[in-house]
Order: structure tokens, then sequence, then C-alpha cells
């Protein structure tokens, strides 16, 4: 989870130390001081503040005012010695979310904190979506181009029109030269464009190459900038000069300027064109790759049959009937249960119930890829994984008891922020059954619709001992700890008799670190 930074202004050192023991996953800056809070807000994500009621030479409520000036979705959270219904009155008139009585309650604080911020969040996006949405129109006219120089051409020409720039250019990192050249340009003479070349770190251009930051320089308030010597021009009043990234990569930089007057650019010009070199950056991988999504249509079906990545690699280099892939394999069954949720069913709205699912279907897909296991399938609120196949792996039954182990950690982390909001997830918890042996896997089903999965005794087994475990635990069985034994202290469990299995199964414990930690 992304920490989310907090702004604590208060002179209480008391307070500093409470607040921030409590909010170990938040970022916690603090200060005494109105200019030093605003400098903070303006400086920092900050999505919720916290403030003292009574400070120094201002009262709380109006450096809270001060600071919704410069984030107005902001959410704020008052600091007082005495809750009383006629602060409570002031305080929400204000705009802050609510109070937070000395001493801070922690779980109170949490809950308070977690309301804050949604609050925040919705604002802040209520806010983007009136001010950006209308740009999302020209998504037409980028991807209508066939080619990149249409791309480029057509970026320049939809920012003109926006912004009403005097100068627009769009720079683009050329490796054979390990320079940035200008590929499209408004109000440029085309002899100079043409003559420019900046490498990484140069300028302003090449520094925000380098770095992927946009850089906004307006000539009156930032004149002691580190790039405000940067715009010789007399007549340039202001600038911007954005990244156009791509897969996570920058490649170019879009630069705008304004010349004479008394123009200036703000926060929400960085915004509009992060939306559109977005699009523009969409534009470009459509152009580049429409070839190669021609050749391979089949792609977009198998992803919409399979979870895993690695199985569509599988199937797409496998160029042979999709129904008849399938191999009887020795492999490691990972399943996972969580426990209690059908009582929860009964006590939340489904969609908080829904949004505690997926945080934790994201925590365990990330972990099994990055064990390098394969997802099989969700199957309400258990989830059933794979060792050793598709994927290739030497230690697959060590991988998956690791894998294991990190999850019921990150559940553990999982289930404490949701306690905080609401009591009702105590009650959960996650078991845990691993199970080594020979499964068939592959496709299952008919030309028009199968499932890639595994069959045989082994799944049956791991979701049964998952099943059977008491809550916190990860059961594994015999074969699976004679791999593990070395690396992981483990408890004898004994023989299990598990539904629909006719022998008894022997099965261990293992304990939450390995011996070497």
């Amino acid at each position: 989870m992304k920490p989310n930074k907090v702004l604590l202004v208060t002179a209480d050192q008391t307070d500093i130390d409470e607040i921030r023991d409590a909010l170990v996953e938040h970022e916690v800056l603090t200060c005494t001081e109105t200019a030093e809070a605003i400098r903070l807000c303006v400086e920092n994500d900050v999505y919720l503040v916290i403030v003292e009621e009574d400070l120094p030479r201002r009262s709380g409520f109006h450096l809270f005012l001060e600071l919704r000036k410069h984030r107005p979705w902001m959410s704020g959270l008052l600091l007082t010695a005495g809750a009383d219904e006629n602060v409570l009155r002031r305080a929400l008139d204000v705009g802050f979310s609510g109070l937070l009585e000395k001493p801070v309650d922690p779980v109170l604080l949490l809950q308070r904190i977690y309301q804050a911020m949604e609050s925040a969040r919705l604002q802040e996006e209520n806010t983007r979506l009136k001010t950006l949405l209308p740009l999302y129109s020209f998504g037409e006219q980028f991807l209508s181009a066939s080619t990149e120089q249409e791309v480029f051409d057509a970026l320049v020409e939809i920012v003109s029109d926006i912004t009403g720039a005097s100068r627009v250019s769009v720079m683009w990192y050329r490796e054979d030269e390990d320079c940035l050249r200008i590929v499209a340009a408004r109000g440029l003479d085309p002899e100079l464009a043409e003559s420019i070349r900046l490498r990484p770190g140069d300028q302003i251009a090449g520094w925000v190459y380098l770095k992927g930051q946009p850089v906004i320089l307006n000539k009156g308030p930032q004149d002691h900038s580190m790039f405000a010597h940067l715009l010789r021009r007399q007549d340039i009043t202001a600038a911007i000069s954005y990244p156009i990234a791509m897969h996570g990569k920058v490649h170019g930089v879009l630069n705008i300027s304004q010349a004479g007057g008394d123009s200036w650019f703000s926060k929400s010009d960085v915004e509009m064109l992060a939306v559109i070199c977005g699009q523009t950056a969409m534009a470009l991988a459509n152009v580049r790759f429409r070839a190669v999504l021609e050749e391979k249509t089949r792609l977009r079906t198998i992803f919409q049959q399979y979870v895993a990545p690695e199985v569509a690699d599988l199937l797409i280099a496998g160029g042979r009937e999709l129904v008849g892939i399938g191999e009887i394999r020795k492999v490691t069954i990972f399943f996972a249960d969580i426990r209690e949720s059908t009582a929860l069913v009964q006590q939340l709205a489904l969609h908080e119930l829904r949004s505690f699912l997926n945080e934790f279907f994201e925590i365990f897909t990330d972990t099994v890829f990055q064990a390098r296991g394969t997802v099989d399938k969700f199957m309400g609120d258990a989830v059933l994984a794979i060792f050793g196949a598709p994927v290739e792996l030497e230690d697959h039954n060590l991988a998956a008891v690791r894998a294991a182990v990190e999850i019921r950690k990150r559940f553990e982390a999982l289930r404490l922020a949701w306690v905080a909001r609401r009591e009702q997830f105590s009650v959960v918890d996650i078991a845990i059954g691993i199970t080594y042996g020979e499964v068939f896997l592959g496709n299952v089903g008919s030309s028009q619709r199968y499932d890639y999965t595994v069959l045989g005794t082994p799944v049956n087994v791991a979701q049964r001992i998952a099943s059977a475990s008491p809550s916190g635990h990860i059961h594994i069985t015999e074969t699976v700890k004679r791999d593990v034994e070395a690396e992981f202290d483990m408890a004898e469990v004994g023989s299990m008799r598990l539904r629909g299995v006719h022998s008894p199964v022997h099965v261990y414990s293992v304990e939450s670190r390995e011996k070497d930690e």
C-alpha cells in the first residue's frame, strides 16, 4: 500500500509522538509555524492535515482555511483539548472532517484518518474530473494517427489550441545520437528547431528527460528556482517541460512557453499536460504495435481465458489446438482459504467485502508471481496456485512454502488495516494447505469454453488440509516437508482423515520464520 502523507501542525511533542506511533503506515510531516505548514503542503502530496486548535499567533481554524487555498481537496482534523458541540459545529463549518480529542486514542485516530482520506480522495477526484474530463475527447484524434510523426504533429496542434502557448515543441531521444531532437514544433524557426541538440541532463528539457519529472517556471515568483537562469529570453514569461513516458520509461519531452505579458502556468496546466501526454503515449504504442497485434489476434482471446501471463505465453508458443493442451506432471499444489468470510457477508455491504477480497487477491497474486508460481483460479474466498509448471522451478516445494509464509504475513497486515475500519474483520483469518504429487495439468472443457487447470488427488488433499487446518496455519504433507525442513522450523500435526481421501494424510505445520533468520 502506498504511504499517505499527513501534515501535523502542533507545538506539543507528546501529540507528535503519539500520532506518529499510531500512523506507522503513513508519512507524518510536522511543523509549528504557519509559513512552514504552507510550504510543506505545497511541496508534498498531502491528503490530510491535523491542526492544533490553539497555535502560537494563529488559530488552527484560520491556518486550515489558508492551507486549503493551496490544496482545496485536502481533508482536516482539528486537534483539541476540549471537544464540545460549539467546537464541532465551528470545525465543520470551516471544512474540517472531524475532531481529535486529547489524549489521542490510536484506534479512533486510525478510523478518523481513513474516513478523512477517503473524503479527500473523492473531492480530489471530482475536482480533477471536472477539469480534465473534456481533454479525453482528443483521444480519437490521437488514435487515428497511422505514423509516429502524425502523433507528434497532433500533440503540438492540440497543446497549442488548448493552452494558447506562443511556442510548443516535442523533443525525442535518439539513441544513435544520444541526444534529444525536436520532432515537431510551432512558433519556432524551422532551421533553429532542426539545429537543436540536447544531451540528457542539459538545460531544462534534458533535466526533465533524465529525471522524469515535470518543471513549471513562472518568471515572477520563481526567480530563485534552480532553472530560472535558463529562461534567457526576456520575452518568455512562463514555461513548462513535461516528460513523455511509455511503459515507465521516458522517451521525450513536451515544451510549452508563453511570451510577453503577465502569463503564467499553474499545477492544473501540468495535470492537463499529463492527460495529453498520456494519450500521446497510448497513440505511439498503438502505432508501434499495431502490426504485432494484427498478427496475433488470438492473444486477446487467450488473455480473456487465463489469469497467469505464463499460461498465455505457453499457449501462444504451442501452435496447436488449444483444447488438446495438457500433460501429466509432478507439481506443488497451493490452496489458501479465508476463514469466517461467510459471517462477513451477513454483516457488511457487498462492495466492502468485494474490496477486501480484491486486496487479498492482489497480495496473493503478487506474492505467487514473485515466487514464479501460477495462479490457477479464484474460488469465492479461496485461491488455488501451482508451483513447478508451466514455469519450471528447481525447488518448487520450497518456493511454495516461502510464498505461503509471506502471504500469511501480508494477510495479517491487511486484516489489521481493515479491523481499524470495521471490528468485524477481527475474526477473519487464513489457512493454507500445500501438497506435492502427480496431476493432470492442461485445458479442460469444450471448443467454446475451456479452463487451464489441475486435476488429481493432490489438489483435493491441499483443499481439504486448508479447510481442516486451524486459522493462521500453514499445513504441508510429508513430501513437501522433506524438501523444506532444512529451511523452516515445523511441528508435527499428525494424521488427518480428510473427506474424499481414502487414506489418512500425515500433516506438518510450518512456523513463521526460516531457520537462518
